[in-house]
């Protein structure tokens, strides 16, 4: 005995059915496939924002040191001029004898003596 052919209208039918079992296990092997795909470019970015996160927050350290630094030695600079603004100046050899004249003829005035 000969196995049983269908007709060919069934073989179709079957042969569709088969192909569209095989185009949906491709489906599902692709979908799996792009789900541990996303996993992995997402773990990939997260580290990605993790070392830029870790530059940043290294260059803002470095930045914020150099401010502190630099405006340390700023307000010392100042803090050192204003003490010297502060401080009588001395008079140099020819300031001096200039007062010693003007005090002289100050006195000469006071008393009605000669200058």
């Amino acid at each position: 005995m000969f196995p049983h052919e269908p007709p060919a209208p069934e073989r179709a039918v079957e042969a569709a059915m088969a192909q569209v079992l095989a185009a949906e296990a491709a489906a599902r092997e692709s979908v799996a496939l792009a789900h541990v795909e996303a996993g992995h470019t997402g773990e990939r970015s997260r580290s990605a924002v993790r070392a830029l996160a870790e530059r940043t927050q290294r260059r803002v350290r470095h930045l914020r040191a150099a401010f502190e630094r630099i405006g340390g030695a700023e307000v010392a600079a100042l803090q050192a001029q204003a003490g010297h603004l502060s401080l009588p100046a001395e008079p140099g050899a020819d300031e001096a004898a200039r007062i010693d004249r003007a005090v002289a003829r100050l006195a000469a005035q006071l008393t009605g003596g000669a200058a």
